[in-house]
């Protein structure tokens, strides 16, 4: 095992918006809006950047401004031992919400975290001091005049909007999320439904792949793009499987240039997965996928893998494991089988499973370590970035009773760790894999080496790689950038291995 220190690549803003679901069989669901029509507005909400180094400055400013002025201008009337029970009632908000989301729904394995906590408290802190300022500013005063109380009201929503805005901006850049107004809204990728994407589908002779890489056997056509499309697809379960329980969201597709040319060669695959919660447009619209692939596509003759973002939650604020249960429905078998059964019958891809890659973030990390150790036959090498030492609710107690029906014997066949120690000699050799993690992501940086270490003994082939940042997508952008030149050279067979690869 090595271990590889990358700087990664930076995602670039993402450039185009973005519209809901199409299949190649049936209609279209939804849309966000009709881009090309609306390219001003989107241009102008793609041109307010919100992940400024120096935004959550700002943010922390201006909240301690509209709390220092409604202290003066509200609370300071209150006395003393009053003017306590506004953060005592700030800190009892935060503290309420944490224990209704985070200790009794529980939607995020690892809770919400502290920082949005934070700003919650800022936010209920503020509100406090409008409520209880009204009240007490009034009966001093005794003010009833009308322009006094439309001053008072626009006081109170401009600060109240301020701080809430702050909140909002300052979550945003700490998770290193959204990277501009365009891409809050949905509109930071342009999407076409697959169906209406002219000879997407349609087959075309493509030479049979030789004993060289792609770029050695396959000459681009004239008529191929520069860049690739976006495309959208509902990809159904239970088609090929009975698949039951689960009801996948629709699908992002990358489709690089060669593929849209008259003559396609077989395109490797990458399936991506997101975490959670999150949705499959989040590594188009958060994660800069289009750019990172038409950039390694204009560097290899217009060659990049077919790159299908499945879905494996079926809401942001589920958590199925990644596994065939009774709660979650038959998730496993739907990456497994019914997502590579879709792509040969509606995409034109290389067949051999040793061209196939899953990858994903956090949970979706964790979801390509279980896909892989469950289906070494389907996809034979894997991406984990910020990863999970095992798949989790919260903790092993609450995975094995809330997830697998108290199923021990099963939370352990869906546990990659337990199955790689479990597995006979052989099983694994030949899958190989990146592990990766955010240097300051402390709380799962941990499970690399653990992982790693588990994934070598089975015989698989796994180097780690880090990047600074922590649990955002400061780090899954980049990190991806930087190992798509390992896997397209070292894995799929696009083009001859680099050094740097």
């Amino acid at each position: 095992m090595t271990e590889i220190s990358g700087a990664g690549a930076p995602t670039a803003d993402a450039t185009t918006a973005g519209s809901m679901v199409g299949s190649t069989t049936g209609s279209t669901t939804g849309s966000t809006a009709d881009v090309q029509a609306s390219g001003g507005v989107v241009g102008a909400l793609k041109a307010v950047h919100l992940l400024q180094p120096w935004l959550g400055a700002v943010c922390v400013v201006v909240a301690a401004v509209v709390i220092a002025w409604l202290w003066w201008r509200r609370t300071r009337y209150l006395p003393w031992p009053r003017q306590l029970v506004v953060p005592a009632a700030a800190a009892a908000s935060a503290v309420t919400f944490w224990l209704v989301v985070d200790v009794i729904w529980h939607p995020v394995a690892d809770g919400v975290g502290w920082f949005v906590w934070t700003w919650v408290g800022v936010v209920g802190l503020v509100i406090a001091q409008l409520v209880t300022g009204n009240r007490t500013e009034g009966r001093h005063r005794a003010v009833r005049s009308r322009n006094r109380r439309l001053v008072r009201a626009t006081e109170s929503a401009s600060s109240l909007v301020a701080v809430v805005a702050s909140s909002l901006l300052a979550v945003n850049t700490f998770f290193a999320s959204y990277p501009t107004l365009a891409s809050v809204l949905g509109y930071g990728v342009a999407t076409t439904p697959l169906n209406r994407l002219q000879g997407a589908a349609a087959r075309s002779p493509a030479p049979v792949r030789g004993r060289g890489t792609l770029e050695e056997t396959w000459r681009p056509p004239s008529d191929m793009p520069a860049r690739g499309e976006a495309v959208t697809a509902d990809i159904p379960a239970g088609d090929q499987s009975g698949t039951k329980g689960f009801t996948p969201r629709g699908a992002f597709i990358y489709l690089p240039p060669a593929y849209l040319g008259s003559q396609r060669p077989a395109l490797p695959v990458l399936v991506l997965l997101t975490g959670q919660p999150g949705s499959p447009s989040d590594w188009f619209e958060l994660g800069g996928l289009k750019d990172t692939m038409d950039a390694y596509a204009a560097d290899h003759h217009g060659l990049a893998p077919v790159v299908v973002v499945a879905d494996l939650l079926g809401s942001p604020y589920t958590n199925p494991l990644c596994s065939d249960t009774e709660a979650g429905g038959k998730v496993a078998t739907y990456l497994e089988k019914d997502v590579p059964a879709w792509i040969r019958a509606n995409l034109q891809v290389d067949d051999d499973p040793a061209h196939w890659a899953v990858a994903g973030l956090s949970n979706g990390g964790t979801c390509a370590m279980q896909v892989v150790t469950r289906s070494p036959g389907v996809y034979r090498t894997f991406l984990a970035i910020s990863a999970e030492e095992h798949p989790t609710l919260g903790s092993v107690e609450r995975t094995i009773s809330q997830g697998f029906g108290g199923d021990r014997a099963a939370y352990e066949a869906n546990d990659p760790i337990s199955l790689m120690a479990a597995a006979p000699p052989g099983r694994y050799d030949g899958i190989a894999g990146i592990l990766s993690v955010g240097r300051q992501d402390t709380s799962y940086r941990g499970a690399v080496p653990v992982l790693a270490e588990a994934a070598t003994k089975s015989g698989m082939t796994v180097s780690t790689r880090q990047y600074d940042g922590a649990h955002t997508w400061a780090v899954w952008g980049p990190a991806l950038a930087d190992q798509v030149d390992w896997l397209g050279s070292r894995r799929l067979g696009i083009a001859s291995p680099s050094p740097a690869s």
